[in-house]
């Protein structure tokens, strides 16, 4: 409607200001008409034709050139999708009659034009009884000597696949890409349930005091092992069956070491030996090494002192 407004004249739509009230309703209650008649068309959309749909935008193309106020411009926008809405349904039903298109016809024609004729005989009558018809029946004469070069030709035009060689078209052998299927883990309903152990605080004051006298007890192996040169660190603190208990030993003996109970020192050789520090005071400087390093152990780190 719009278009064919514009196509008139450019001047064909002129706002005013203050339009005649009368011709405003005389125009409002036509649009009315209009859109209550789309709506009785829609309800009977099957028995409609695209030749009065057309004439519905006619009608609505000629109103529009009366419309002078943007409140009027709004019923002629609702009435044209109402025309649209009822267009793009007719042609979502629209269905193309079967013998709009002769096969028959069409190979005639095709014969015709590249210097053959067809055999006599009706091809729907042919797959009817046959079921899938060979094409080549539908030539009669010498098929061969036909100009197909020339209908290669006007196929051409219309299509923009370059003409290759089928076995250029991809790799001779492809071997499939088999996909990975993700793993999902069920749950086993059937499994015994274990629950987390629960700590209180009476677990770790007992904790503590397992620490302490794991302590001692380390002291009091210590003194007795230990003469005035000490004892092999390594040889008194590891385990070779068992790197749990290895670490367990060096962490006692790290409180021993920090309460001033026991020293590292290194012997000639430069081996770390572990002896009480009550010994190591007692014992003679000419027996001692020339230079004794004391070391602490803190949190499993060995450090110089």
């Amino acid at each position: 409607m719009a278009e064919d407004a514009s196509s008139s004249g450019a001047d064909a739509f002129v706002y005013e200001p203050q339009p005649n009230l009368g011709e405003q309703r005389e125009l409002r209650r036509e649009y009315r008409t209009l859109l209550a008649n789309a709506q009785n068309t829609r309800r009977h959309l099957p028995e409609s034709t695209i030749q009065q749909l057309g004439d519905m935008v006619r009608v609505g193309d000629e109103l529009y050139t009366r419309v002078k106020a943007p409140i009027d411009g709004l019923l002629d926008s609702r009435y044209l999708l109402y025309i649209s809405d009822m267009g793009a349904e007719m042609t979502r039903t629209m269905r193309i009659d079967a013998d709009a298109f002769d096969m028959d016809e069409y190979m005639q024609k095709v014969a015709h034009f590249i210097g053959g004729t067809t055999s006599h005989g009706s091809t729907r009558q042919n797959e009817a009884t046959d079921g899938v018809e060979d094409v080549s029946q539908m030539f009669g004469g010498d098929s061969d000597s036909w100009h197909w070069d020339r209908l290669g030709l006007l196929a051409a035009r219309h299509s923009r696949r370059a003409p290759v060689s089928e076995h250029l078209l991809g790799p001779l052998q492809v071997t499939p890409k088999h996909r990975k299927q993700a793993r999902t883990h069920r749950l086993d309903e059937d499994a015994e349930q274990v629950a987390p152990q629960q700590l209180h605080a009476s677990d770790i004051v007992q904790s503590e005091n397992e620490t302490s006298r794991m302590v001692l007890d380390i002291a009091r192996r210590l003194e007795e092992c230990c003469d005035e040169e000490g004892i092999n660190l390594f040889r008194f603190a590891l385990n070779p069956h068992s790197f749990s208990d290895s670490v367990e030993n060096l962490f006692y003996i790290s409180f021993l070491i920090r309460d001033g109970k026991a020293a590292i020192i290194e012997d000639n050789d430069g081996d770390p030996q572990l002896c009480m520090y009550t010994s190591l005071t007692q014992c003679c400087p000419k027996s001692r090494p020339k230079k004794i390093d004391r070391r602490a152990l803190h949190d499993g780190k060995l450090y110089w002192s």
